[in-house]
């Protein structure tokens, strides 16, 4: 299988993980109640996009790698499955502990500031239905469900100590199904072509009839009210449309699977997830697209292609996961900072935070790549070197008779 050109989600994760991070201080400074500015309101108020964005990506990197290894990694092995699981628990714990321990010993202090601060651009007080909740305080078991990553599983905890963590939770629901669906719908390009249609409507209507069932951000459930969508079911059919894009890339399926779920599946989508949806396919099929649109449209995908490609697309891509995961954790600190420190106007106020918290948090991100991610980046190599070394070793070889 011939690789292809992915550079260019390098910038958009970093875009991505802005989105949920601007959205945020706009929510916890006010929001509208701040300052109302038309469509951009709307946009940083709706990051849930973005965030379906990160698993459309997750989905398509998870199946491109899995399919460009499996010869040497043979997908039905069980080592290459428990690989695969350690890799990405390695990959994601030490940024994830580190946000997750830091958020509960600072829950007390940016309870208060987050809502002082709320109070400072309203004039009004505060009521936040998730983190911040007043009548959902965290407390120990709280702190041992994010750090087992089982808090999205539990209504009430799913976003009770850190707000972005819920997708952490998913995320590793994915990771632990992900070989699995593999083996069942993906294996060879004939198991393809029986199944994938039916697997990709089956996620539809899994993730229409979730939040029915277990509740949205804005309603109850008739089972059960998470709020967040924190189960794979919410979410399955983007992690979907990613593992069909790589297919697809690598000419392991017909374009016919993608179009059918851009069909099945993208009209009954919110519009900025729409958006963001179109934006990453045209962009994974550009060199397809082009034979279709105005030579025009295609220099504006290629410079739109080479600012997420570039070196600084690259550095935002390594940072982006910090970013997203401490983002909440920093907003009320720097916020609370300004106000106390400075005499501006509500407005002023409001800018110079956002600044201050931009730059102090892509600073913290790159420090906790360096120091945190990349060492176990490191470390995780090095332990999957000896365990599955080790195992190799065991293996008894047949002599020959």
């Amino acid at each position: 299988m011939k690789p292809i050109d992915t550079k260019f989600l390098d910038g958009t994760r970093l875009l991505l993980a802005l989105w949920v991070a601007v959205g945020h201080f706009y929510t916890y400074t006010g929001g509208k109640e701040l300052i109302s500015v038309p469509l951009i309101s709307d946009i940083l108020l709706s990051a849930g996009p973005a965030v379906d964005g990160f698993m459309i990506i997750t989905g398509f990197l998870m199946m491109y790698h899995y399919l460009l290894k499996e010869k040497k990694e043979p997908p039905s092995d069980k080592t290459t499955i428990f690989k695969f699981w350690l890799k990405r628990l390695v990959r994601l714990y030490p940024i994830y502990f580190v946000a997750i321990l830091a958020a509960f010993v600072l829950f007390k202090t940016n309870f208060q500031y987050v809502h002082s601060n709320y109070s400072f651009f309203t004039g009004k007080e505060a009521s936040f239905g998730t983190t911040f909740n007043s009548a959902a305080i965290p407390g120990m078991s709280d702190l041992f469900s994010h750090l087992t990553f089982l808090h999205g599983l539990i209504p009430g905890q799913n976003t009770s100590l850190l707000g972005p963590a819920w997708s952490l939770s998913l995320e590793m629901q994915f990771y632990l199904v992900f070989p699995i669906l593999f083996l069942i719908f993906f294996r060879n390009e004939a198991l393809i072509n029986k199944t994938l249609l039916l697997f990709t409507g089956a996620s539809f209507v899994i993730g229409f009839l979730a939040p029915k069932l277990f509740g949205s951000w804005d309603s109850s459930g008739i089972l059960a009210d998470f709020g967040a969508p924190s189960l794979i079911v919410f979410k399955l059919h983007f992690f979907v449309l990613g593992m069909i894009m790589a297919c697809v890339a690598l000419k392991r399926a017909s374009r016919f699977h993608l179009g059918m779920w851009i069909l099945l599946v993208l009209p009954f989508q919110g519009r900025w997830t729409i958006l963001v949806t179109i934006g990453i396919i045209t962009l994974m099929f550009s060199d397809d697209v082009k034979r279709l649109v105005h030579p025009r449209v295609n220099s504006v995908l290629y410079i739109i292609k080479q600012c997420l490609s570039n070196k600084a697309a690259k550095i935002g891509a390594d940072i982006s996961y910090s970013l997203y995961l401490t983002h909440m954790i920093i907003i009320p600190i720097v916020v609370n900072a300004v106000i106390s420190y400075t005499d501006l106007g509500v407005i002023q106020t409001a800018a110079v935070s956002l600044l201050a918290f931009l730059v102090i948090n892509i600073l913290v991100s790159l420090i906790l790549f360096k120091v945190v991610e990349e060492t176990g980046i490191k470390f995780g190599r090095v332990l999957i070197g000896k365990i599955f070394s080790k195992r190799t070793n065991e293996i008894p070889v047949k002599r020959e008779v």
